[in-house]
């Protein structure tokens, strides 16, 4: 007996439990991007390094900031690797969507495979 699976989401009869993991990632991330978690001040956060908002980068606040502060100085940081991609920026913290979760990796420039923009201003 052989199981048949669906490549295509036209077809009827079940997913490939590739493309069920993929359907589940997404959902998660569109759950995380409508609901973000609250930002205390403390740990990573996701970062809307673009004007029209729609994709975030991780990023990792300095050592020894006051949780309130604003402009918050953090480091972008690659989602999986945790390097760091840029040196030191000045956040608003109108500009954090909320805390980091895995869900948002989706999202970044490193797994699209693109570079960061050259010059990146956080300030508003």
């Amino acid at each position: 007996m052989t199981a048949r699976f669906r490549r295509c989401g036209h077809g009827t009869g079940p997913l490939h439990p590739g493309d069920q993991k993929a359907v589940a990632e997404f959902t998660a991330m569109l759950t995380a991007r409508k609901r973000p978690a609250p930002w205390t001040g403390h740990g990573d956060v996701a970062v809307r390094i673009a004007a029209d908002g729609r994709g975030l980068e991780r990023g990792r606040p300095a050592d020894g900031q006051p949780a309130d502060a604003d402009p918050v100085a953090l480091v972008l940081i690659h989602p999986d690797t945790e390097d760091a991609l840029t040196g030191t920026l000045h956040c608003a913290r109108s500009r954090i969507h909320g805390a980091w979760t895995t869900p948002y990796r989706l999202l970044t420039h490193a797994l699209a495979g693109r570079d960061l923009p050259l010059e990146i201003d956080l300030s508003i």
